[in-house]
């Protein structure tokens, strides 16, 4: 049972990752000018992997293989959603890059449903519902015209990073016992090594940065990346889950807040009413979830 100054503690690093998080997304579109994307995302969780990695040498070396499977699979999942992220963010803006990526809480009872037949509760079907049409207003400003190859890209992490989750807790379920670190530090490496093998194949090698973009490139790789894993591992252990999953998801807000501040990003009532609408949904969805 975590204390009042435990969970304290551990809703306020949550609140602060989240605010980091949605301030990745500004920081990752300007560095696209710079650094080609596999280049970035491979390097970036490649660092974060080796500098986590002599943390948990010796629990890793009596790892089992189902650990390493299990870890190689989510690593690869992991991958999938990150690198299409990225992508998307290249090709629309970072608000709505951020807020379609938190449509991760809706889909993972639909995906849970699909995979494990596990009812759909109400919440998660009124969060949808609130959500698309969020997203309508997003994408066609008042108009359907349809989504941009940024938004569908985005979407897709989304729902790589949803059934991320539900692996994950698939295998926390099965293995109780494991350490969390050494989880972590395999799917951060499997990460790095295939975005980088990807960037090594396809892209040119890379220019030196600006002191803008290693600023950025730093904050990505050891805020971002490093130090949110490991404090969202810590905080687990204090807050319950409605907790962790509502402040993680203010990501969305954080990430629209900062690209109308520091991005330009054009901000309308349709637009307004649209953020307003998809950020809904996933309350809904994720109070609704777990209980109040």
């Amino acid at each position: 049972m975590a204390t009042k100054k435990q969970l304290l503690w551990a809703d306020l690093s949550l609140f602060v990752i989240a605010l980091a998080w949605g301030y990745t997304f500004i920081l990752s579109k300007d560095l696209l000018r710079e650094l080609a994307p596999f280049t970035f995302l491979g390097t970036r969780f490649l660092i974060a992997g080796l500098i986590l990695l002599p943390f948990v040498w010796r629990r890793l070396r009596t790892a089992g293989k189902e650990v390493w499977r299990q870890g190689i699979l989510c690593g690869v999942v992991l991958c999938a959603a990150f690198t299409l992220q990225l992508l998307g963010i290249d090709r629309t803006t970072p608000g709505k890059a951020g807020v379609i990526t938190g449509t991760n809480v809706i889909l993972v009872p639909f995906l849970s449903y699909l995979w494990l037949r596990k009812t759909v509760g109400k919440g998660a079907v009124i969060g949808s519902i609130l959500a698309f049409a969020g997203l309508v207003c997003l994408s066609g400003e008042g108009e359907w015209t349809g989504l941009s190859t940024g938004d569908l890209l985005v979407f897709l992490c989304a729902i790589f990073f949803a059934a991320h989750i539900l692996m994950v807790d698939s295998f926390y379920e099965k293995k109780a016992d494991i350490d969390p670190l050494s989880f972590v530090m395999i799917q951060l490496l499997v990460v790095g090594v295939v975005d980088t093998a990807l960037a090594v194949c396809t892209e040119p090698f890379p220019q030196p940065l600006s002191p803008y973009g290693w600023f950025a490139y730093w904050f990505d790789c050891l805020l971002g990346t490093l130090l949110a894993y490991v404090v969202q591992i810590k905080a687990q252990q204090f807050s319950p889950p409605v907790h962790v999953s509502i402040l993680l998801s203010l990501e969305a807000v954080f990430a629209f807040l900062f690209s109308w501040l520091l991005w330009g990003e054009l901000v309308t009532p349709i637009i307004l009413t649209g953020v307003f609408l998809m950020l809904a949904g996933i309350y809904i969805a994720e109070i609704s979830d777990h209980g109040s």
